[in-house]
């Protein structure tokens, strides 16, 4: 067989392993009945006699996978290293966590696809607390394309609990959804029927109605100081509203700690913070229907089966 140069990854060939993997122009040599530990497949593989055709590399066996050698160094690499890819806390690359969770699904290895499915969870959120503390909790780091990166790999693995956070997102680099996204030098796109979602999904997000409405308000109940509120309200409106077309979803905390608390009355910055979390919740809760995806229950529910089947 012409291998056509091949290389050999260095850390994933040892030397007494006793079966060559290839793919793409990489090979790994490795031992089955490690992967046939963790995985049926392979368990299955081993079991096979042995056919005289059998090609070989040097004096082991050679098995051609169709993955990408990536994914596949990256998923050998979690079997072989305990410590390569740990569940969250602990921090991995978007790679990483794709070719994992493509590769666990394919050769049927729960643990790790669980963590790679936590993972996922760290950057894409099922309720709104969790999508203000993203910060704090998510495991990759922030790349300008990861939005996109996260809705090819949900497409391409049926993961639709994490569809209306991921599109919400695409709908916010509007440029990408037209002209693609760079990806490792190569342009891509997500999937038509995303772009399509996203699209449609534009005009509701932009008007949507109570994200701001506090500032629009000329008289408040209990307010001591409706010249000076009202006033400085006109100021906000004219520094933030161009907020809302930004990131509708976005929390304001910040706006109401470093400035509400100095330009209006304790009353109107109370009344202005709860009124402005219950329009962020009602459009958290209408986020699934203006992609056509099912409600945030139903999404939930398919979470928690899939990572308890994980």
């Amino acid at each position: 067989m012409a291998l056509g140069g091949p290389t050999l990854v260095s850390d994933l060939w040892y030397d007494d392993g006793n079966i060559v993997l290839q793919a793409e122009s990489s090979l790994f040599r490795v031992f089955l009945g490690v992967l046939a530990a963790h995985s049926p497949i392979f368990n299955d593989i081993q079991k096979l006699p042995r056919s005289q055709d059998q090609e070989m590399y040097g004096d082991c066996p050679l098995m051609v996978l169709h993955d990408k050698a990536e994914d596949l160094a990256n998923f050998l690499r979690a079997v072989y290293n305990s410590g390569f890819f740990e569940p969250p806390p602990s921090k991995t690359d978007f790679d990483a966590l794709a070719g994992i969770l493509r590769l666990s699904t394919k050769y049927d290895i729960p643990y790790l696809r669980q963590r790679a499915l936590r993972h996922l969870d760290t950057l894409m959120y099922n309720t709104l607390p969790d999508f203000d503390a993203r910060e704090s909790k998510r495991t990759v780091p922030r790349t300008d394309p990861l939005a996109f990166l996260i809705a090819d790999l949900v497409h391409e693995m049926d993961l639709p609990w994490l569809l209306p956070m991921v599109l919400f997102i695409c709908t916010l680099r509007f440029e990408y959804l037209v002209t693609g996204y760079i990806h490792k030098g190569e342009r891509r796109w997500i999937d038509s029927s995303q772009q399509v979602a996203c699209i449609k999904a534009l005009r509701p997000l932009i008007e949507w109605r109570d994200i701001l409405n506090f500032l629009y308000w000329t008289n408040v109940d209990g307010c001591k100081s409706s010249a000076q509120c009202n006033q400085n309200r006109v100021k906000l409106l004219k520094n933030y509203s161009p907020y809302k077309l930004r990131n509708p979803l976005g929390s304001f905390s910040e706006i109401f700690e470093q400035v509400a608390q100095k330009a209006f009355c304790t009353t109107c910055c109370i009344a202005s913070r709860d009124a402005h979390l219950a329009a962020r919740e009602a459009l958290w809760e209408a986020l699934p229907g203006l992609f056509d995806l099912p409600s945030w229950e139903t999404l939930r529910t398919l979470r928690e089966q899939a990572l308890a089947e994980s």
